[in-house]
């Protein structure tokens, strides 16, 4: 009961706020726009990675510990749409579709689109509500890398999920802004087993834990923003999320659990071409969130602290320099096998060949250890040619 009250009552709020919209005109309408990049990316890898086509760690060698490989795909080539909203007098509606390649592919040259986005908006006043799918509110910073995967599993935590989100901006003058978001989530989880001991014949029920435990998750994420004199700015804040999942069986014995997470965020970005960013985080059982190395969630959690840091310098119009590093440790008493850190050194840099096209360089060093004291190492190098349209 308590859950369901609490859901309403959220709902409800949103109702209210939004109720307020008045639209002008009798028939509203919406402009399509298309958006998108074609994208080639080739790898060497000094040994084998774990995606192949995209880096999140390393794997422990099975044989040889120099098994370098080769990796070529169009898979991150991008096709989105935006909709924005004409002829409403007090709201501005926006929304958002777009896909990649990197669906459950049969073969590397019979790639799948896979949804990235899928949301609208609708912003009245100092208010905003989203519903749909796309970013997560923790961890709302990425690093510049040609790498598909941004660090994700490296530091960089947060991904996509269902979400309705509620947001309020306050601008206490033309340079500042501040603004509060909080929202429910789609919890994703797996079917773990209770640590208690199951009855003769009993299972689990196969089912995702995160539906199981009959609540969504809640994200919330405060932020606050400067401009300077030009084009740069400063922006950082905090984040953090809690969700509570359920182990059931098929005799309808259960063992609740919870993951949980607290991100700080920073940019700083200078009218003259260069900038730095980063994130911290630490919280238990990440995995659904690309964090703790991804490591399985278990019942009593496994705890993780992680992070990253990139700058940038575009030295021309035609030249843009990156760099950073990123780490995510999982607690070692926590778990019993598999990835116990992983950390990464990159360096990049683009070239705009000509308008809209442009082409890319990476080199990246990766070290993950695992439990036991096995360290895998590989080094990468990676190049993209673009096409944006």
């Amino acid at each position: 009961m308590k859950k369901g009250f609490l859901i309403s009552i959220f709902v409800l709020s949103i109702v209210l706020i939004t109720g307020a919209m008045a639209f002008a005109g009798e028939k509203p309408t919406l402009d399509i726009d298309w958006y998108g990049y074609f994208k080639l990316d080739g790898s060497y890898d000094q040994n084998l990675t774990s995606h192949g086509n995209f880096v999140m760690w390393v794997p422990q060698p099975a044989y040889d510990k120099n098994d370098d490989q080769f990796n070529m795909t169009a898979n991150q080539t991008r096709l989105g749409f935006k909709a924005n909203g004409n002829g409403y007098s007090n709201a501005v509606v926006k929304g958002q579709l777009e896909f990649d390649l990197y669906g459950a592919s049969i073969a590397e040259n019979k790639a799948m689109l896979m949804l990235r986005h899928a949301y609208f908006s609708v912003q009245t006043g100092q208010f905003t509500l989203l519903a749909g799918q796309t970013w997560d509110l923790i961890s709302p910073l990425n690093p510049s890398t040609l790498n598909y995967s941004v660090l994700w599993s490296c530091g960089n935590t947060g991904y996509r999920r269902p979400q309705i989100t509620l947001s309020y901006t306050a601008n206490p003058n033309d340079q500042t802004s501040i603004t509060m978001s909080g929202g429910f989530f789609r919890t994703i989880g797996t079917d773990l087993t209770p640590t208690f001991t199951l009855s003769l014949g009993e299972t689990n029920d196969e089912s995702d834990d995160g539906t199981d435990a009959g609540i969504p998750s809640f994200q919330g994420r405060f932020d606050f923003k400067r401009n300077f004199a030009g084009k740069g700015f400063i922006c950082a804040g905090v984040s953090g999320l809690w969700g509570q999942l359920k182990s059931e069986t098929t005799l309808g014995n259960s063992q609740k659990y919870e993951n949980s997470a607290i991100v700080g965020h920073l940019m700083v970005s200078w009218p003259q071409g260069f900038g730095f960013s980063g994130e911290y985080f630490t919280g238990s059982n990440m995995g659904s969130y690309l964090g703790g190395i991804q490591q399985a969630s278990t019942i009593d959690g496994v705890a993780a602290q992680g992070g990253w840091v990139s700058a940038w310098a575009k030295l021309s119009p035609s030249v843009k320099f990156g760099a950073g590093y990123g780490f995510d440790d999982a607690k070692d008493e926590d778990i019993t096998s598999g990835r116990t850190k992983n950390s990464c050194f990159y360096g990049n840099v683009n070239y705009t060949l000509i308008e809209n096209v442009s082409i890319g360089l990476e080199a990246s060093q990766w070290q993950t250890d695992y439990v036991g004291g096995e360290t895998a190492k590989s080094f990468r190098t990676q190049t993209s040619f673009v096409l944006n349209f």
